[in-house]
């Protein structure tokens, strides 16, 4: 993780910066810094103590839930102006969850044991984070949601497009599987007619997005 000043950070992005103002209470700010995070890097571990409560200001990332028998599941994706640690914040989560980056990413980080105060007792701070864990919420419900009502080939589309990074899809098919509740060899068979189509290009253990433009509409449809 690398870190850069926060004041350093706002010289050169003052609209993020302004987004920022508007978004934490200014009595936390002066503890806050910008960190960076590599594609792949954890930015929180399930089995480490969460130390900040994140803001992701651009990337994307992805929330994996750990079992007891340390089976990992992926359950949802983050882009910006996304919390990370907000329930560990609020006191509702004593699991914590690996959250990784898919790309490079840059979040502003909040010292938790110094700011938490501050955060639960400034009101429009706690109206703000209300409506985007109502958000949140509403996102894993469309995501069950989707899998009844569209084909797989579509959620398959749109998933290949949430989590490709720099014009590659590589996740692991089991995984992938799993997230989206079908067999292994149904994932291979798609995959494989998306090949045929053109839409990717198969090279090692990657795919090659060829069509984005298709793929995007093929991910907003609904049959």
């Amino acid at each position: 993780m690398e870190k850069i000043n926060l004041e350093d950070y706002a010289e050169n992005f003052v609209d993020i910066y302004n987004d920022i103002q508007e978004t934490l209470p200014k009595a936390v700010l002066h503890q806050a810094f910008i960190c960076k995070f590599s594609s792949n890097e954890y930015i929180v571990r399930f089995d480490e103590d969460i130390q900040y409560l994140f803001l992701l200001l651009d990337g994307r990332a992805k929330i994996y839930i750990v079992h007891e028998n340390g089976k990992r599941a992926l359950i949802q994706f983050l882009k910006k102006d996304d919390f990370i640690g907000e329930l560990s914040l609020i006191e509702v989560e004593k699991n914590l969850k690996d959250v990784v980056a898919i790309n490079d990413c840059t979040c502003l980080a909040v010292p938790l044991a110094s700011s938490k105060e501050h955060l639960l007792n400034d009101n429009l701070f706690l109206f703000n984070l209300s409506k985007y864990l109502g958000n949140k919420l509403l996102k894993r419900t469309d995501h069950y949601t989707d899998m009844q009502d569209y084909e797989f080939k579509n959620r398959l589309a749109k998933y290949i497009l949430q989590i490709e990074n720099d014009g590659c899809f590589q996740e692991k098919h089991t995984e992938t599987a799993e997230y989206m509740g079908v067999s292994y060899r149904h994932l291979l068979y798609t995959l494989n007619q998306f090949h045929e189509d053109g839409l990717l290009e198969k090279k090692g253990r990657k795919y090659i997005i060829i069509d984005e433009e298709k793929l995007e509409r093929m991910s907003l449809k609904k049959d």
